[in-house]
């Protein structure tokens, strides 16, 4: 969303000017001019206008709204770019990155689950068969609909008494004030009552390696440097997830030739989501959970969670659950595994994907009842398969890859060991079959997504927190927040600052942080610990 774009009047955008200039004294102007003194008045900051930080301001404007104030409330979303939902996720401009999920499951409101549905077939002309939930709209479709979505948000507050400013600035921290948060942007600081990090996906370092190399991109989302790789080039894409797949149909869609090689550690290319079948989980649920857990009184072990889901998995597929089988899956060839998981899924036979995806919403709540131990294990043994069934890529995108299996153009490597750059050409290389092999490609692309270890990340807000002891890491990746309102704990181990943390970076407390469906919890509660912190 450019500032010059929004729907408001010139009064309103030279407000904004003002306010971004100097915001206190442009309250003690209005106020001089109405006769009154100054009026009690409380500062929101969100920082960073993605998905994260819309949903946030949405919900603080939302909720606000209904709540009975004796302050005013103004809200600054600050965002580097100027513009909204302009990250990894939706901010490609490419109709072949289609969402993960299906339209049915994407509206930003729990009370509302077909808005989404809704506000796409009102732009489909006069006539035209409404869409499908079943549909993968492209994703660029859908920042269009959290800006809109942001955009009529901001029109209800005003009617609400709540003032909304966007903020063009790079915030590079978060300063502790007098039971307040000071954001700063360089050399200039935003006093707030209360501050809501959204810092959205960011890349790690990748591969130090081959940082040095030109045809090396260390990210995924580099979709302008991806678009100039020569179309006959070979390309080894590092990462087998849905990321990787991501970049497969972006180099298909652009007419790519030349082979394309994805190299993995553990595990071949994600399964394939079957048909929407509704599913009700009967072992998965939260009144087991809590059952099992005496209500929290406990922490759960890895082999009682992963009982209740062998049992729902056997009940949604009527047979014992293969174990060795879905291990072996992990490294067996894509040219055999591929075409069997299309025809499953086509053919609705993978029940066990209805069975998990009807657990999505209650990922969080098992992660928070599950114990150290059994976290850790399960991330060094098992989150790696897990992705692989849990985070399916949508049947469009699996034939898409299976054409190019076809033809000899794409392969698929697990076992990979080594990757280096030697001479403008790279090598990798891998263990396959008990015998080590290398390949060698002309570019190098890094679809590993972003990084769970927060010391890796070169972003200047989340390594001064860091640095200061105001931000802690997560023992299981990401920063260490508050389960239920995502205040952030410090190094102290407290939370005491009124700043919350909101998106993918609390999937060490969270563990399921990319949905919207997490996100739009996660952004519900944090706002309402926020207005209830204001007074």
């Amino acid at each position: 969303m450019h500032l010059a774009t929004t729907p408001v009047s010139h009064r309103r955008v030279a407000r904004f000017q003002y306010w971004v200039q100097d915001p206190c004294c442009y309250a003690r102007r209005v106020n001089a001019i109405k006769g009154r003194g100054p009026l009690s008045e409380r500062v929101v900051a969100v920082v960073g206008a993605g998905a994260s930080g819309i949903l946030t301001t949405t919900q603080l404007i939302t909720q606000a709204a209904v709540l009975s104030r004796d302050h005013k409330l103004r809200i600054q979303l600050f965002d580097h770019t100027g513009e909204m939902a302009t990250g990894p996720a939706y901010g490609t401009p490419h109709e072949c990155h289609i969402l993960n999920m299906r339209a049915s499951t994407m509206s930003m409101y729990g009370d509302r689950p077909d808005h989404f549905l809704d506000w796409i077939d009102s732009r489909i002309p006069h006539g035209s068969r409404p869409t499908s939930g079943d549909a993968y709209i492209p994703r660029a479709q859908y920042g269009g609909y959290l800006r809109e979505q942001l955009r009529s948000a901001v029109e209800d507050a005003h009617r609400h008494g709540v003032e909304v400013e966007f903020v063009k600035a790079r915030v590079t921290d978060c300063l502790p004030g007098t039971g307040k948060a000071l954001v700063q942007c360089g050399d200039v600081v935003y006093p707030c009552d209360a501050a809501v990090l959204c810092s959205g996906d960011l890349p790690g370092k990748g591969l130090p390696q081959l940082a040095g190399s030109p045809a090396y991109l260390p990210s995924a989302w580099q979709y302008d440097d991806i678009a100039r790789i020569p179309p006959t080039a070979s390309v080894a894409v590092i990462g087998s997830s849905l990321t990787a797949v991501d970049v497969v149909v972006l180099l298909d869609a652009l007419g790519h030739q030349g082979e394309i090689h994805c190299f993995s550690r553990l595990r071949s290319l994600p399964k394939v989501q079957g048909a929407p079948t509704p599913w009700t989980s009967q072992y998965v649920t939260e009144e087991r959970v809590e059952e099992l857990t005496g209500g929290g009184a406990r922490q759960a072990t890895l082999a009682e969670i992963a009982g209740l889901f062998r049992q729902e998995i056997e009940l949604a597929t009527g047979t014992p659950l293969d174990w060795e089988a879905a291990l072996c899956s992990a490294r067996r060839p894509v040219a055999e595994t591929l075409p069997e998981d299309i025809r499953d899924a086509a053919g609705g036979r993978n029940r066990w994907y209805a069975a998990l995806d009807a657990t999505g919403h209650l990922a969080p709540h098992l992660w928070h009842r599950m114990d150290d131990a059994a976290k850790e294990v399960f991330l060094a043994e098992h989150a790696s398969l897990w992705a692989m069934y849990r985070h399916s890529m949508p049947l469009p995108n699996a034939e898409k890859l299976w054409r190019l299996v076809r033809a000899g153009q794409l392969h698929a490597h697990t076992g990979l060991r080594t990757a280096v750059a030697h001479g403008g050409r790279h090598t990798l290389v891998c263990v396959e079959d008990g015998r080590e092999r290398e390949f060698g490609a002309d570019y190098v692309v890094n679809a590993t997504g972003a990084s769970p270890d927060i010391t890796e990340l070169d972003d200047p807000l989340i390594g001064n927190l860091r640095q200061a002891g105001r931000l802690r890491p997560h023992r299981h990746g990401g920063v260490d927040v508050d389960f239920g309102t995502g205040q952030l704990i410090g190094l102290d181990g407290t939370a005491s600052a009124p700043v919350y943390f909101v998106g993918p970076l609390t999937r060490g407390v969270h563990f399921y942080t990319n949905s919207v469906e997490t996100l739009r919890t996660n952004s519900t509660a944090t706002a309402r610990s926020v207005l209830r912190g204001l007074g």
